[in-house]
């Protein structure tokens, strides 16, 4: 006795319906694009709704045949089920997501942390998806994690330049906001100004009266360890002073140690001051020059960028730059919400401004008698 499955596929009349049916499916408009259900998949495939369901589920008592050919049908409708099974009749998704990297380091940390908070206070919550690697597909697949659970939106928070333009189609019907991230295409996006804080930083110490400056850089494929990289550079060249030498980290204490003992040993007397590229690096780095008889600030000034909450009991506590993570994660939120509510077009980029916080890390190169000495400088 044939299978139901069977009849559908041998019958002419049914197959041309199956074929209408499923041209109407995949070519509804993307503005008016429903999610597609089992009952639909069932309909494709000529089989009852529990039996797609007990494929989509990895549950036995399904034919190798029919397993294969309801997969197939899954993946060219890029079936997402609803795992939640929050979106019933008339209701919105009250949860948002994040794909996000590195959450061990201080700044993915503090974003992950402040826009779950600015969820929380707009009644939403939030659903993270981290990633290991920095390839696309990684990042496909975390998106897509999050578009099964039926999210209302995605925020995305990427340390690198990368063209992403593939989720405009995987995300088509889901709103997203780029966090302090180029994703390779327009979206609503809210930035934290990185060239202008380390620009901000490198006047800082220009303005105490440096004229040898140094610096420590962040792993040169991180976005943020560019653009401080390149507001250090800019600052230099408009001052009118030569570069000092550069020596790389990798955003660690350990690194920074090790970065400030190879500048001791092969470029002193070429810097007297340094700009760092985070607070941690900075902090392994005034070890390295305590350990070499070095005194802070008096003869190399050093300034940080984070304001991590341990910086200013550093010895001496660490002038830094400051990024205000808690705006940053309101505005990714509002941006989001935004994009969220019918009717609002992308919203244009939003920039925050970093700001310098002055400690005693930083000292002014003061002239007295005709020689050169260093007069420690005491910040707010």
């Amino acid at each position: 006795m044939a299978t139901r499955a069977e009849t559908c596929l041998s019958n002419p009349a049914l197959l041309s319906l199956r074929e209408s049916f499923y041209s109407s499916l995949l070519m509804r408009p993307n503005s008016s694009k429903k999610n597609v259900t089992i009952h639909d998949i069932a309909a494709l495939t000529g089989v009852s709704y529990q039996t797609v369901s007990r494929v989509i589920n990895g549950m036995p008592q399904v034919s190798p045949a029919t397993r294969s050919r309801i997969e197939k049908v899954l993946q060219e409708v890029a079936f997402r089920p609803n795992r939640t099974a929050r979106q019933l009749a008339g209701k919105r998704s009250t949860t948002v997501g994040l794909v996000t990297f590195a959450t061990s380091f201080y700044g993915p940390s503090q974003i992950l942390v402040n826009t779950e908070q600015a969820a929380k206070e707009l009644g939403f919550s939030l659903m993270f998806s981290g990633i290991l690697d920095q390839n696309p597909r990684a990042i496909y697949q975390a998106v897509d994690e999050l578009c099964a659970h039926q999210v209302g939106g995605i925020l995305i928070h990427l340390p690198w330049d990368i063209d992403l333009r593939d989720l405009q189609v995987l995300c088509r019907n889901v709103p997203l906001v780029a966090v302090d991230s180029h994703l390779g295409f327009e979206c609503s996006s809210v930035f934290i100004r990185q060239e202008s804080g380390s620009r901000r930083a490198t006047r800082h110490l220009i303005d105490l009266g440096h004229k040898k400056i140094g610096y420590l850089r962040g792993p040169v494929f991180w976005r943020t360890a560019q653009r401080r990289f390149s507001g250090w550079q800019k600052e230099i060249k408009e001052a009118g002073l030569v570069r000092g030498p550069v020596v790389d980290g990798d955003w660690t204490a350990e690194s920074g140690f090790d970065a400030a003992k190879t500048l001791i040993d092969k470029h002193w007397g070429k810097f007297t001051a340094l700009v760092v590229a985070n607070d941690q690096m900075a902090l392994g780095a005034i070890r390295a020059l305590e350990e070499r008889s070095v005194q802070i600030p008096q003869d190399v000034s050093l300034i940080g960028f984070d304001d991590i909450p341990e910086a200013g009991f550093f010895r001496p506590p660490l002038s830094t730059v400051k990024q205000d993570f808690a705006a940053l994660g309101r505005l990714s939120i509002q941006y989001l919400m935004a994009e969220i509510n019918p009717g609002t077009g992308t919203l244009p980029s939003r920039f925050i401004q970093p700001s310098v916080i002055t400690r005693q890390s930083g000292a002014a190169r003061v002239k007295k008698n005709g020689t050169a000495r260093l007069k420690p400088v005491i910040g707010d």
